[in-house]
Parts: C-alpha cells; structure tokens; sequence
C-alpha cells in the first residue's frame, strides 16, 4: 500500500500566494471566507508546538503579509487566525498550517466570542 501522501509538502509554485524562507502561504482548498489563507512551514512538523523557534517568527512574520495580500483583493473588516493542534481539535492534514480567516460584516448574526465558537454553545460568556 503506497503511503499517504501530505499535501501541503512539495507545494506547487503556482499554489504559493506569499512566501519567505521557512514558511509558505496559499488559499485554503475549502474556504471558510473570501480570501482564507492557509500558512505552513516548508519543514514536514506535525503542528504548532513541533516548531522551531525560527519557524514560529516566519510563521507570523508572513501572517503579516498575508493581511496585506487579503486585504488588497478582499477588503474584510477583521480576521479570525489560528492553529488546530491534533485530531480531537480539528487537524485533519497533520502537517502544521495557521488559518488566516477574513471576516466581514454580516458573515454570523453574532460574532461575539469568535473562536471561543470551536466548541458549540460555548461562545458566550
């Protein structure tokens, strides 16, 4: 049986929308938003905590850049950004990736408590 193969190694050029020496950043295949953008290290590690320190930095260092390219063709009125570490928290490709999610107005009726709303009827406090 042939081994499953990760799909965010060995990117194709024409998927990378930003870059910089140790991490990469291309539009999520199943968008939760307009212009949602996936950043993921060149290095095979399993999530967030796996980094090297160095990783960490250009991780969010293009996180930043990413903001510049969404907000130039999208224009959102804020962003909801993080990781899902393991499978009981959502990782479904286990090679680390931080979503970078445009919001907008309207998007929910109520966006009070954002990513508190991973877990159902826990976003309110």
């Amino acid at each position: 049986m042939e081994p499953v193969k990760c799909p965010f190694c060995n990117p194709v050029a024409d998927d990378i929308v930003a870059r910089n020496e140790l991490c990469y950043a291309r539009w999520d295949r199943y968008p939760v938003s307009r212009g949602h953008l996936l950043v993921i290290p060149f290095r095979h590690t399993i999530d967030f905590f796996s980094m090297t320190p160095e990783e960490r930095v250009a991780l969010i260092s293009l996180i930043d850049t990413c903001k510049g390219v969404i907000e130039a063709e999208f224009s959102p009125a804020g962003y909801n950004i993080g990781f899902n570490v393991g499978a009981v928290a959502g990782q479904t490709v286990m090679h680390c990736h931080c979503h970078v999610i445009p919001r907008y107005v309207g998007d929910v009726p109520d966006a009070r408590g954002g990513i508190r709303g991973v877990v159902p009827g826990r976003r309110g406090y």
